[in-house]
């Protein structure tokens, strides 16, 4: 602020300043006249305040004196005051002769240095602050607008001071604390500063000056080489001035030559005859844990002289261990000598043996030093200690962008290799994610596969982290370069792309990886059994869109991947691995239910246990829809008949998936619920018994597993919808549904009794008032008396535990053993199967089909046992027979779907058939057929394509009405 050219900004700064702090400002360079005029005229004032303190402050009146009147010679003005009360302090007669030789100090930041005027060079004395004359000499901050003071006089005063000290030292006369041992560590005191980098540019800049005072520096070094401080001393302000240098943009001159040439004579004077001697001194050092400083200058001042690095890479990595260990403040600097002035050296494009021995001290770092894991109150806290792995990271990635391209074996094990700490625990290093992104971003795709095909190679040496090798593999499918081209705008009609094409080994590698995930989860907690089942088993949804992405929807595909879990569920038995693959299997069934159609998936796998939570299905839409179908009691012909297709359909679903049905019965619970308030006369005319009937069929095919305890609770109050309802039913007016009701409740009981009895003992009163209005239901008087017996009480899983102890003691619940009246006797069944299978007269056997179809029509089991003779009539040329067969064909696989493969043969001969009216006949019947034997759709309808094109027949509207029940869309 003195020195600025604006006067309000100078009688700010002026405005307090004490006057000792007045008389320093005055013996200041570089301060402009005006700012000068300032300066004397407050000390005018001060002089008239308190005269006798400021003439205690001051050191030298002579020298002040002078400096007043020099400055009145410039053009300042103000002082006389001041001036006048130098004057009379100093003897009264001096003449030129005495004014010359009187001792003139020039007063530096830092010190003073006395002159004398005769030669006009100055001498150094004992007490004078070198360090202020070394900013001196060389100014850390020079203002262009004025002229650096002359300091050629004083660089020939510390020359010549520092000649007469070498001079002793060759006669033998060395003087501890001399002016060369503190010129020295003056110099290192301003190197350890802040102010290092401006010194360094300033004695570049002036290196007339500066390479002399580090010559005899070094002449006297080379005298007193038994004082090892000064030696170190020395040559660490050497390499610290050469460092300087090279981390600047300057460019090469003198000093820096002789900084080079000063480094590598002392690395010779101390036996570092060449590298590798200096990396054995460092390791010997560093392994008695002695002070390692010199031998790592040494090692510094050797390679930046040019010297080629012949160290063995075990010995280098040795040594970096150890100063990674230590803690070293010269590792990066180390580090980043042997990887640029290292590699320049050697082969050109050769960096496999930097990259490996970067790899090794990572992977080093990591199993040592690397992750500790404190587990506390069921949280998992990652430390690391003083970390070096950031640098080696930055130094792998410049050496090796594309992270696994130059040693694949060393780098995949870093990437990818399982790491335990040492509680057993796995955890991945901190830095794994970011390589794995630079190897996602960066690598080219030759690099890719290879590194995948390794990953999912069958017969690979080491465990990998599979949690790091999966998030890899879908980090692959999303690469942004992959999708760069293509259009912004999904459109809504699009075919999913995906990008990864495995092999059937591979596939079965990444199942692997997914069942390790999931195991090593369960390791690595310890939360109780039903968390971390929860867990495993999201941790397995997580993972499902990768293998769905990865199976490209290839049912070849998913069969191998099935058989492969369904084996590995044998393999394992009753362990929880078996369970895993169990889950597994069931998630690939949910989203791939065709596999059913071609492997026989383990009844644990179907028991619907887990089917029902948070996951995806392929299918739920469409029970969604058939469900709403099923529940719909619109007054139109269309509506019946869509509820109508929906039945056969929810019919044909309950026997080839019920676990995709079972996880919707919630929802078939709350279209109950919300009729049990309607009156009977209003669930006769609206329909909606036959709702009620319809699901009631679907529950007696979903047995048993229905009655799983994951469905107890939609079950029981399902059940008690029905109960609400039928409770309004008078006397036999609606026999058939309480039949089929008591016979539902039976199976309930005798599956899983502990749940069933209670629940309905709860519901007693309304059983025993329907009872009392149907006095004909002997099944219903059986299941009351049964309610009233003692009953083992226990949860569900007890009971199905001990259920073959309760089986052998079955008096406990006699209505177990009843079983339903069967219309149709043996002796009636005996001559129906005469009729249809040797009746001769046509009238025999359409006797005998019209006797099945009226005991059918109560209990359409009977007809399984006809099937023979029924596929038989099927293509007979008699019309009658023909339709009555098809009706009850398709009545049977109505309460049987499971049976509807067994007509495919015959219906399929039908539709070939030479028979015009047979063909007809099998076409009327296709739609409602295709709808009850799906799997099988499409060779039906390619048939019935064919029958069209080669029969001259319009099979298009029967196969354009199976197309619309297919789709469950209006049908007229």
């Amino acid at each position: 602020m003195i020195r600025s050219e604006v006067a309000r900004l100078v009688d700010a700064a002026l405005q307090d300043l004490e006057p000792q702090q007045l008389l320093l400002f005055v013996q200041s360079f570089g301060i402009p006249v005006s700012s000068m005029s300032k300066l004397l005229q407050y000390l005018d004032q001060a002089v008239s305040h308190d005269p006798q303190t400021l003439e205690q402050n001051i050191m030298d009146k002579n020298y002040m004196a002078h400096l007043v009147e020099v400055q009145h010679e410039r053009g300042a003005t103000g002082g006389h005051t001041f001036h006048s009360l130098l004057s009379t302090s100093l003897p009264p007669h001096r003449d030129s002769s005495e004014v010359s030789r009187a001792k003139v100090t020039v007063e530096t930041p830092h010190g003073s240095v006395k002159m004398r005027a005769v030669s006009q060079v100055p001498v150094i004395g004992p007490e004078d602050d070198l360090a202020g004359i070394l900013l001196q000499l060389f100014p850390l901050k020079v203002d262009p607008r004025w002229p650096p003071p002359p300091v050629r006089p004083l660089s020939l005063a510390l020359q010549q001071t520092l000649a007469q000290e070498v001079l002793r030292a060759r006669q033998g006369h060395i003087h501890q604390g001399g002016a060369t041992g503190r010129l020295l560590q003056a110099f290192a005191a301003l190197l350890n500063s802040t102010h290092a980098g401006a010194l360094v540019m300033a004695m570049h800049h002036s290196h007339t000056i500066s390479c002399p005072l580090l010559r005899q520096l070094h002449l006297y070094q080379r005298l007193v080489s038994q004082d090892v401080g000064f030696s170190s001393l020395f040559f660490n302000a050497v390499v610290q001035m050469l460092t300087w240098l090279e981390n600047s943009a300057a460019e090469t001159g003198p000093l820096h030559s002789l900084l080079k040439s000063l480094a590598a004579q002392y690395s010779h004077k101390h036996r570092i005859t060449d590298v590798r001697t200096g990396f054995l001194h460092l390791a010997e050092a560093l392994a008695y844990r002695r002070d390692s400083e010199v031998a790592v200058r040494g090692i510094f001042a050797s390679l930046r002289a040019g010297e080629k690095c012949n160290a063995e890479p075990e010995l280098i990595r040795k040594v970096l261990q150890g100063l990674m260990e230590v803690k070293s403040p010269y590792l990066e600097e180390l580090l980043s000598l042997l990887m640029t002035i290292g590699t320049e050296t050697g082969t050109p494009g050769h960096t496999a043996g930097p990259v490996a021995m970067v790899i090794s001290l990572l992977l080093q770092e990591t199993e040592e030093r690397g992750v500790k894991i404190k587990v506390d109150s069921k949280t998992t806290e990652l430390k690391k200690p003083g970390s070096c792995s950031g640098l080696l990271v930055d130094w792998l990635e410049l050496l090796d962008p594309e992270v696994t391209s130059v040693c694949s074996d060393l780098q995949q094990k870093l990437l990818f290799a399982q790491n335990k700490a040492k509680s057993g625990v796995s955890v991945a290093p901190s830095y794994r994610p970011y390589l794995l992104a630079l190897l996602t971003h960066q690598s080219n795709w030759s690099t890719l596969h290879q590194c995948i095909s390794s990953l999912l190679n069958k017969h690979r040496d080491q465990r990998l982290d599979p949690t790091s090798a999966l998030d890899f593999l879908w980090a692959c499918s999303h690469i942004p370069r992959i999708w760069q081209g293509r259009d912004q705008k999904t459109p809504q009609k699009r075919t999913e792309q995906f990008v990864l094409k495995l092999s059937s080994e591979e596939l079965i590698s990444l199942v692997d990886l997914i069942l390790s995930e999931s195991e090593l989860s369960c390791h690595d907690s310890a939360t109780s059994k039903s968390a971390l089942d929860q867990v495993s088993c999201s941790l397995l949804q997580s993972r499902l869109p990768l293998l769905h992405s990865c199976l490209h929807l290839d049912l070849d595909n998913v069969k191998k991947v099935s058989e492969y879990l369904i084996s590995c569920v044998k393999k394992w038995g009753d362990s929880i691995m078996s369970k895993r693959c169990q889950t597994l299997l069931l998630q690939i069934y949910l989203h791939f239910p065709e596999v059913i159609q071609h492997i026989h998936l383990p009844e644990a796998t179907l028991s619907g246990e887990g089917a029902a939570d948070g996951s995806t299905c392929k299918l739920d839409v469409l029970v969604h829809r058939l469900i709403t179908l099923l529940a719909d009691t619109g007054d139109s012909k269309s509506a019946e008949n869509r509820a109508s297709d929906a039945s056969l359909a929810c019919r044909k679903l309950a026997v080839s998936h019920p676990v995709l049905l079972l996880r919707h019965l919630p929802m078939i619970t709350a279209l109950l619920h919300g009729r049990i308030h309607l009156n009977l006369q209003e669930i006769r005319q609206q329909n909606h018994l036959t709702f009620f009937s319809d699901v009631l069929v679907v529950l007696e095919l979903l047995q048993p597993l229905v009655f799983h305890s994951d469905h107890q609770r939609a079950l029981q109050d399902c059940l008690l919808s029905f109960i609400k309802v039928l409770q309004n039913f008078k006397r036999s007016s609606r026999m058939p549904i309480i039949n089929k009701f008591v016979q539902f409740i039976q199976k309930y009981i005798t599956h899983d009794a502990a749940s069933a009895v209670p629940f309905l003992q709860k519901h007693s009163d309304v059983l025993q008032g329907l009872s009392t209005e149907n006095p004909d239901l002997v099944q219903l008087k059986s299941l009351l008396a049964g309610l009233t017996l003692p009953v083992k009480s226990g949860s569900s899983e007890s009971a199905a535990e001990d259920r073959d102890a309760e089986d052998s003691s079955s008096g406990s619940l006699p209505l177990v053993n009843i079983a339903a009246s069967m219309p149709l006797t043996a002796a009636d069944m005996t001559k129906c199967l005469k009729k249809i299978s040797k009746g001769e007269a046509i009238e025999d056997v359409f006797e005998g089909l019209t006797e099945v179809d009226e005991k059918s029509k109560r209990n359409p089991e009977i007809i399984q046992y006809f099937v023979n003779d029924l596929q038989r009539l099927m293509s007979s040329p008699e019309e009658v027979c023909r339709n009555m067969a098809f009706s009850l064909a398709l009545r049977c696989i109505q309460n049987i779907p499971s049976m509807a493969a067994e007509f495919l043969p015959t219906f399929m001969y039908c539709l070939g058939s030479g028979n015009f009216d047979v063909v007809q006949t099998a076409l009327r019947n296709l739609p409602e057929y295709v709808l009850l034997c799906q799997e099988h759709a499409d060779i039906l309808l390619h048939k019935a394509f064919l029958v069209g094109i080669y029969g001259q027949i319009d099979t298009s509207s029967m196969i354009a009405e199976s197309m619309k029940v297919l789709r469950m869309e209006a049908t007229t």
